[in-house]
């Protein structure tokens, strides 16, 4: 139970990383229009009259200038996530890879190499995407508990319209891709228009559009089910979980302590999966199940050889 409670913490922690990570990348606009103005740490206070700025655009210079040129190197990690470079290792969107094949049939160098963390990760760990790194299912996860909380006084559904609406939502934004552009993106998957608002909010001090989407992904989970934007429409979570389906890591179940009666595995998931019944398709590793296994029974570990998902 403690290794689960201990994971909830580490995956809320990890996500919140994520969305300051996300607004330094946003500031980043104003170290490239000061560096632009000024280039100097000096002038920067004495036009900002802030000192807190000033700490910014030093320690900004100076940790992209171990990279080159700093206003080079920083400009390939401003903005959006859809593909950027992090101390100078290239990191680059699954999603963001099949649109940008669909629509120019190659990948330079760069871009493609960034692929290869996320989807080693996926290989490795499974969909821990979205319970360490995605952004948006800290939203959703807060919202969960906002259902559960309702859930004791008004009647919520649960809808299940299975696992192929995400491969739907999927196909759908690449062909829209193709005719409007890649900016489409933003209003299909949560964390993208999550990096969207933060993004025009820090660097603009304007609203996105991209926060309709996040309201209308809020209002869906509320109504529809619990994180069921997770589970059926992000397509990047499908992906990525299908990906992980024979993750060398993952939750094993010890069968000899697992008790009939008990389904408090399954009845926590947030992904839906079923520990009980050794299925581990789509696990984020959350570590929900750990807190309410009253036997020990499920833990992290190597997946066994001969393990059938």
């Amino acid at each position: 139970m403690q290794s689960g409670r201990l994971l909830l913490i580490f995956s809320l922690l990890s996500r919140t990383a994520v969305i300051l990570l996300l607004c330094y990348l946003a500031m980043l606009t104003s170290y490239h229009n000061l560096k632009m103005a000024y280039n100097n740490p000096r002038l920067v206070e004495l036009d900002t009259k802030s000192k807190a700025m000033r700490v910014f655009y030093e320690k900004t210079d100076s940790f992209y200038s171990r990279f080159g040129e700093p206003e080079v190197e920083a400009r390939k990690n401003a903005g959006m996530t859809w593909s950027i470079r992090l101390a100078g290792v290239p990191f680059t969107d699954p999603i963001a890879g099949l649109s940008v094949l669909a629509k120019s049939h190659r990948w330079k160098l760069g871009f493609g190499l960034g692929l290869i963390i996320p989807l080693s990760i996926a290989l490795l760990f499974g969909r821990v995407f979205c319970t360490y790194i995605c952004p948006a299912s800290l939203l959703f996860f807060s919202i969960s508990r906002i259902r559960r909380l309702l859930g004791k006084f008004l009647y919520l559904p649960e809808f299940n319209p299975g696992r192929g609406l995400a491969w739907g939502v999927l196909v759908g934004g690449l062909i829209a891709a193709l005719w409007t552009g890649h900016g489409i993106w933003t209003l299909i998957l949560p964390y993208f228009a999550i990096g969207q608002t933060l993004f025009h909010g820090i660097a603009y001090g304007t609203l996105s559009f991209a926060i309709g989407a996040i309201i209308v992904f809020s209002l869906v989970d509320l109504i529809l089910g619990k994180q069921f934007t997770c589970r059926y429409i992000c397509p990047t979570g499908r992906l990525l979980g299908v990906i992980g389906t024979k993750a060398p890591v993952s939750i094993r179940r010890d069968a000899s302590l697992c008790l009939d009666s008990c389904t408090n595995c399954i009845d926590i998931c947030p992904m839906q999966t079923k520990p009980k019944f050794d299925d581990s398709m789509d696990c984020s590793i959350c570590g929900e199940c750990l807190t309410l296994c009253p036997t020990k029974a499920l833990k992290i570990g190597l997946r066994p050889r001969n393990f059938k998902s």
